[in-house]
């Protein structure tokens, strides 16, 4: 391949033009990608085994040809320039086009060295990371998982990104290059102390006028419930804002505040909680939607054999 010219749609121009006959070794894009992904050059050196100084070399060699400085160093790496913002869609969905057009059509799990990354959300974390990851080193002893944070926005913004292959969250809304599998069903409940005194009976209004622990790992001050109270024109008392549903039935367990969990959470990693600090559990005094579970991956991933079999392993443990 003596020259190779992208399209660039989005900045009307193309990226590398013939007129220099310039040589573009897909190595370069390969280094360009795992920096866009980690957004560090040490790390992306690590990711694709190779030296720092030979991926900053590489990098002086795409900043000619391309006559943009692509990356800037910021305290804790470097972050793309605008010019690197406008080409990464195109640059990043050609490589996963090539890689998947070369790729083995035969997948063989037993063998496969493929790394799976991944974000669960956390009502389903606590079974499905150790599901998934005793499934797989059962069944594909190769291979390697990891396991990233979960919030809607974060795992699109890895998907879309690259730096995710696959989340499992509600996600209320998906870009169009998304693709999307429902795994299970779910709805809230209400949980507090036995002796709150909310505990035998509640109706809306008391529930709204209590005080609440809302567990969120987005950290936001309002949760999926406010939205269903605010159809009726209604608004809680939240006090404390906690990432994790295990800490906001500790936090229950120790003070008169309500929390709102997925039932499903309760019948899991968190029945041990409800019974350590003897808390019960009540539905919600108003109309709610359920809760949608859904395994999502972007349309690059789509046919390709490996992760074709992981996404089949993930529903079966979480759906």
């Amino acid at each position: 391949m003596s020259s190779l010219e992208w399209s660039n749609r989005q900045s009307g121009g193309s990226i590398i033009t013939q007129t220099n006959n310039a040589r573009l070794d897909l190595n370069l894009l390969t280094v360009i990608e795992a920096v866009m992904m980690e957004r560090n050059v040490t790390r992306a050196a690590a990711s694709l085994s190779m030296s720092q100084p030979a991926v900053s070399n590489a990098l002086r060699r795409a900043r000619k040809l391309t006559q943009d400085q692509l990356f800037l160093k910021v305290a804790d790496g470097v972050q793309p320039t605008a010019r690197m913002l406008a080409i990464w869609p195109e640059l990043h969905r050609s490589l996963a086009v090539i890689r998947a057009s070369i790729a083995p059509q035969q997948f063989d799990p037993r063998t496969d060295p493929t790394s799976f990354r991944i974000a669960v959300t956390d009502s389903l974390a606590a079974e499905a990371v150790c599901g998934i990851t005793s499934r797989l080193r059962a069944t594909s002893p190769y291979a390697r998982i990891a396991f990233s944070f979960h919030t809607n926005a974060s795992s699109l913004d890895g998907i879309e990104r690259g730096t995710l292959d696959c989340a499992v969250g509600m996600f209320p809304a998906l870009p169009r290059a998304i693709h999307v599998q429902s795994l299970r069903t779910d709805r809230y409940v209400c949980v507090m102390q036995r002796g709150h005194t909310l505990s035998q009976e509640m109706t809306l209004e008391q529930f709204a006028a209590a005080s609440h622990v809302l567990a969120t790992p987005s950290g936001s001050d309002l949760g999926v419930v406010d939205g269903w109270l605010s159809l009726d024109g209604r608004t809680r008392t939240i006090v404390a804002v906690v990432n994790h549903f295990a800490h906001a039935l500790r936090i229950v367990g120790e003070s008169d505040l309500l929390t709102c969990v997925p039932s499903g959470f309760l019948e899991g990693p968190g029945r041990m909680l409800v019974e350590q600090h003897d808390l019960v559990v009540r539905d919600l005094p108003f109309e709610t939607e359920k809760l949608i579970y859904k395994l999502v991956w972007h349309e690059r991933l789509h046919v390709h054999p490996a992760h074709q079999w992981f996404r089949s392993l993930v529903a079966d443990i979480c759906g």
